[in-house]
């Protein structure tokens, strides 16, 4: 250890790091080096020393607290840092003495943050006192402990804050309200978005979000309008936590906004259900950013908007933007768009986004119809055979896919092909009528000569259409 330590003395500050750091990993018997440390002209050199302390953790802690008292303020202040870091219950009363009585304003601020970190309920009343600490840098401090801290007995004082000369203050006042939750701060944080400084406005708008006050709705509402993107930004987000259906219309109209327009689809999507005919309608909107952003918090509310975009499928406004909704909602959609393909207005399409969609929807129109008794598969031949077009057919009558060929089969009335069982004379019958259902006849032919050659019977299909072989 004698080399490290002697290495704390070097002319490089990189070496003093490297050496600091390398005592961290040796243990409490390199506290008292790495204290002295803390007082290194170069701040990498002492906060190397910091974090070594805060590795070594509770050994660490009463030679930290005693450093406080040091003479030198850039050891105090590390000290103070390290003990917040560490978080141990024995440090707070030390770091409230040093919050009241420091000299040095940076020590008092790292004393605050210390206090914070810790969580300790007896440090809010100190750091409520702080809050008119002379030192904006201790007032922001202070505030921001007491969001950590979140003591409901802080919220009328820091309303107060919100009113400090200090920009960064007033936004750390905001940000703690926000985190503790309390209504009261409402009103004054409604308030707060008017104020002059933009970082205000958009940590007033983040804290009324997470506070999720219907009162807020309409001056969030206004917010949209902010000659700031991030205030903006910061509405969209806090009306989308509200959730309340009178956002809905002013989000619609912000995903016009190119800067906030992924914050007003992800905002709508949270609001769910209430926002879904209204979405509908901007999939027809003339600026393509707009329907991509209102299919993307379609996509988001899921469900709930499976029957309205499926309607849509009958409006060619707005057909393709509903289809790739559909399509990214996936199997949630499945069900739905098999029951629609018994309606002409919206079949094709239907069928279209099913074959997007793949063999989970295949195999849901296998197990729906595998009798042929709904109807379902008669309509759905065609996007089957897209599902397998380009692919190796060779095989395929005995693959997973070969409930796509089941239905297909059924439909061309060769049956026997895939279940019903015969020799060879059955499957080349039945190849003949196979042909005519399909795009490319030659290779259906192939592969319903080499299943034959390789012994498959066709005595079942599984229960999700796998085809067995003999």
């Amino acid at each position: 250890m004698e080399p490290l330590i002697r290495a704390l003395g070097d002319g490089y500050e990189q070496v003093r790091c490297a050496a600091a750091r390398a005592l961290g990993e040796i243990g409490e018997v390199a506290v008292e080096p790495l204290i002295r440390a803390l007082g290194d002209w170069d701040e990498r050199v002492r906060h190397a020393a910091a974090w070594a302390l805060v590795k070594i953790g509770q050994a660490a802690v009463e030679p930290l607290i005693r450093a406080l008292g040091d003479g030198d303020k850039r050891v105090r202040r590390e000290a103070a840092w390290a003990l917040g870091e560490i978080g141990d219950a024995q440090a707070v009363e030390p770091l409230i003495r040093a919050l009241g009585d420091d000299e040095d304003s940076e020590v008092r601020g790292a004393a605050a943050c210390g206090l914070g970190e810790i969580g300790d309920a007896r440090a809010v009343e100190p750091l409520i006192w702080a809050l008119g600490d002379g030192d904006e840098q201790v007032r922001y401090a202070a505030a921001w402990a007491l969001g950590r801290i979140g003591d409901a007995q802080a919220v009328e004082p820091l309303i107060r804050a919100l009113g400090d000369g200090d920009e960064q203050v007033r936004c750390a006042a905001a940000r703690a309200l926000g985190e503790i939750g309390d209504a009261q701060a409402v009103e004054p944080l409604i308030r707060a978005l008017g104020d002059g400084d933009e970082q205000v406005r958009y940590a007033a708008a983040r804290a009324l979000g997470r506070i999720g006050d219907a009162q807020a709705v309409e001056p969030l509402i206004r917010a949209l309008g902010d000659g700031d993107e991030q205030v903006r930004y910061a509405a969209a987000w806090a009306l989308g936590r509200i959730g309340d259906a009178r956002a809905v219309e002013p989000l619609i109209r912000a995903l016009g906004d190119g800067r906030i327009r992924h914050a007003a689809a992800r905002a709508l999507g949270e609001i769910g259900e209430v926002a879904v005919e209204p979405l509908i309608r901007a999939l027809g909107d003339g600026d393509e950013r707009v329907r991509h952003a209102a299919a993307e918090a379609l996509v988001k509310i899921g469900q709930a908007a499976v029957e309205p975009l499926i309607r849509a499928l009958g409006d060619e406004r707005v057909r393709h933007a509903a289809m790739e909704a559909l399509a990214k909602i996936g199997w949630a959609a499945v069900e739905p768009l098999i029951r629609a393909l018994g309606d002409e207005r919206v079949r094709h399409a239907a069928m279209e986004v099913l074959a997007k969609i793949g063999l989970a929807a295949v195999e849901s129109l296998v197990k729906d119809d595998r009798e042929g008794s709904t109807g379902v598969a008669k309509v759905a031949v065609e996007p089957l055979i897209r599902v397998l077009e380009g692919r190796d057919l060779i095989n395929l009558v005995a693959s997973e896919w070969s409930c796509c060929i089941e239905i297909i089969a059924r439909e061309a009335g060769c049956a026997p092909l895939l279940w019903e069982g015969g020799d060879r004379e059955d499957l080349s019958r039945a190849a003949a009528r196979f042909r005519s259902a399909i795009r490319e006849p030659a290779r259906w032919e192939e592969a319903a000569s080499r299943a034959a050659q390789s012994g498959y019977s066709g005595t079942g299909v599984g229960d999700y259409g796998v085809a067995e072989r003999r």
